[in-house]
């Protein structure tokens, strides 16, 4: 992408009386860029002392980029003029586009589509450009304060503002980065276009964003598969998780900002790490580029304080990290190394003695290290302040920190104790020693687990089930809007989803004989499209023991259905009531950005009082479903807690994977499918989909051979 790394700029509207001119003329002068920058103004020839051209055409060299700082109505113009003079990347600090509304909708298509026509690359509309910290080119519209220290992270944001503070926190914390992009709107380059360029740039170990949206959501899933395949993580701060966060993010750029649970789901599946805060991503891609990432969760933690060991292990409480205890003879070989007083136990306190034996903390790291039981150390220590009374000392401690991490056999972080700035001696001395601490220890700890999480994701990166070639299946020929249960059930039985012995019985005398036939106790349920949730009208009734009881319950259902004007009935559904281990909801919906989504969750008529639920992109395989299942808090009664019988997992995988097919087959016809409740059994015996509600969209018509 030639756009990151211009050797001649020109700042097309540039005036001394507008402020982005004046901080980007000062981010070039003052930020070290070593390539031709040009004014350009139509009726201005001096501007902040330089000689100022009246448009692109007059500057009597090749310009690689253009910085475009008009008004609305003159940017289209301005691209013609690039066109001509050859200019091949714009970055569009204008802003009156899409983020207004349907007018700047219209002018932002007319602006790609002429970028597109003359072979333009275009950052923006509305963003403030951008900073390649290693080739020194700080096209961004606001201040940046000296220097510009080259790192491994490349941070993108659809906030422009909010790269300021990056820099800035970067700075304090002597974090060093290697791109900044602001990407606005997101008209022709979005996010999904940078991450793939910072994939393949071997200066960037890390990829960090701050997204209000995203606008191309298959374009970010397949640039995070290449971030995850590539070993570069990617670490996302998505903002919008409350209804007023989502109403900023619309008025703001004019994205969308979609079901936050989506999002997360999304995100874990495929490798992509969340944050929450500023701070936490700024520390978790520092961590990920100064030392990569664990091969598994088992931590050992070093502290230099007792009562930090406490709080480390509360902090670990609920995330990827473990905390094991040390092996006997680890423990001996820190007992030999620590005073009388010491504990050898994990977390470690060194004790107060390190303040004069600065060998002691490598030594136990060391220690650490050497049992193979661990994946990872996480050592608590401050950086310096100042140089103290013993400067030769602390170079030596930190010396023998920055050998002991480097040697240690697995991976090893570092963390200081609180959320502090670094002084200015402190910044130099830990750059010279290629040391980061984490800062404080909250970040520092949650830094460390999104690192083993990511190592996870690296273990297990997605694996799609195949498709196999499917279409809905003729049976589906013809159906729209609200599809009757024992329809939506032959469907899912064409899936292989199994459903438990049922009749269909036109009238209460058929559903009492069908009733005799399937064997007592049988389930009676009112069949209507119109009645989506058949409980909420009185439409079930469970454990119906007779003929007489059945006969009774149907003519009462269906006195009570048509009080209730619900509409015309299909018949009644009469079926062998079943006692399942667990019962389960599973199903499909549309996601505005991410298309159908999985959900697996328990609970079934109490779904919404449990709320517990894991969700999915399809298709999944075998292995995916079984981890749906496993995040399901509550999990441990499906696996058989407290005496109960395991429920067959297996069996419930196989419903979900079949459903991520159909979803699939039927693409954007499929508005909703739920099985609820999904009867699961004991091990062995399977899963019954005893009711399922299916919805297709009336507006899709049917084609020939099964396609929509």
């Amino acid at each position: 992408m030639s756009l990151l790394s211009p050797r001649s700029v020109a700042l097309v509207g540039a005036t001394e009386a507008s402020i982005w001119s004046a901080n980007l003329i000062a981010n070039f002068t003052d930020l070290g860029y070593t390539g031709h920058l040009h004014l350009v103004h139509p009726d201005r020839p001096v501007q902040f002392g330089r000689p100022c051209h009246p448009d692109l055409a007059a500057i009597p060299e090749p310009v690689d980029h253009a910085y475009v700082m008009t008004g609305t109505g003159a940017a289209l113009g301005v691209i013609e003029q690039c066109g001509r003079s050859g200019v091949r990347s714009v970055t569009m600090l204008t802003a009156g586009f899409r983020e207004v509304g349907p007018e700047g909708e219209l002018r932002e298509a007319k602006l790609v589509a002429r970028c597109q026509e003359l072979g333009i690359e275009l950052l923006g509309p509305n963003c403030l450009g951008f900073v390649n910290v290693h080739d020194r080119v700080p096209a961004y519209g606001l201040l940046l304060a000296a220097p510009l220290q080259p790192g491994a992270t490349a941070l993108i944001s659809q906030s422009g503002a909010m790269l300021l503070h990056f820099h800035r926190m970067s700075q304090q914390r002597a974090i060093g980065l290697a791109h900044m992009v602001s990407i606005g709107n997101e008209a022709m380059l979005g996010a999904d276009h940078f991450i793939r360029e910072f994939v393949g740039r071997p200066e960037v170990r890390v990829v960090g964003a701050l997204l209000e949206g995203i606008r191309n959501p298959g374009g970010f899933l397949e640039a995070a598969a290449l971030a995850l395949a590539a070993g570069k993580p990617l670490v996302v701060l998505k903002v919008g998780r409350s209804p007023a966060g989502t109403r900023s993010v619309a008025a703001h750029t004019g994205s969308l900002a979609g079901a936050d649970a989506v999002v997360d789901a999304v995100f874990r599946q495929h490798g992509v790490i969340r944050v929450r805060s500023l701070e936490e991503l700024l520390e978790t891609c520092a961590l990920l580029a100064a030392r990569g990432w664990p091969e598994g969760g088992r931590t050992a933690v070093i502290t230099t304080s007792g009562g930090a060991c406490g709080l480390v292990a509360d902090l670990a409480q609920g995330t990827a990290i473990e905390l094991p205890d040390f092996a006997p003879a680890t423990k001996a070989r820190l007992a030999a190394l620590l005073p009388v007083f010491g504990t050898p136990q994990n977390p470690l306190d060194t004790t107060g003695v390190i303040v004069n034996q600065p060998e002691l903390l490598g030594a136990c790291i060391e220690a650490a290290a050497a049992e193979d039981g661990y994946d990872a150390l996480l050592i608590n220590t401050d950086p310096p302040r100042e140089p103290g009374p013993a400067p030769a000392a602390l170079e030596e401690r930190l010396a023998g920190l920055a050998r002991a991490l480097d040697s240690a056999p697995v991976f090893a972080g570092l963390a200081a104790t609180a959320a502090v700035d670094l002084t200015p001696f402190g910044r130099e001395t830990v750059t010279r020693h290629g040391l980061h601490f984490g800062n404080g220890l909250e970040l520092g700890v949650r830094a460390l687990a999104h690192a083993i999480e990511y190592g996870h994701a690296r273990r297990h990166p997605p694996r799609p089930a195949g498709r196999g070639g499917r279409h809905p299946p003729p049976l589906a020929d013809g159906w729209q809007g609200t599809v009757s249960e024992t329809a939506a059930k032959r469907l899912l039985e064409a899936y292989g989803v199994r459903i438990p012995p049922e009749w269909l019985a036109a009238g209460p005398a058929e559903a009492a004989q069908a009733a005799a036939e399937l064997g007592f106790p049988v389930v009676l349920k009112v069949q209507s499209p119109a009645i989506s949730h058949k409980t909420e009208v009185g439409g079930v009734r469970l454990g119906l023991a007779s003929s007489g009881e059945v006969q009774a319950a149907a003519e009462a259902m269906l006195e009570s259905v048509a009080e209730l004007g619900l509409g015309p009935v299909e018949g009644l559904l009469v079926a062998r009531q079943v006692e399942p281990v667990a019962e389960l909801v599973a199903g499909i919906f549309r996601d505005p950005q991410f298309g159908p989504v999985l959900v697996a969750g328990l609970g079934g008529v109490f779904v919404e009082v449990l709320q517990d639920a894991s969700l999915r992109l399809p298709p999944i395989a075998h292995s995916d479903a079984l981890g749906m299942l496993g995040e399901l808090r509550g999990v441990a009664v499906l696996e058989g807690a407290r005496g109960r019988p395991a429920a067959d997992l297996d069996a419930v995988a196989e419903v979900l994977v079949a459903l991520g097919e159909l979803a699939l087959d039927f693409g954007d016809r499929l508005l909703a499918l739920d099985v609820n409740p999904l009867l699961v059994l004991a091990a062995g015996e399977g899963a019954l989909a005893a009711d399922a509600l299916l919805v297709l969209d009336a507006t899709h018509q049917h084609l020939e051979g099964g396609k929509t």
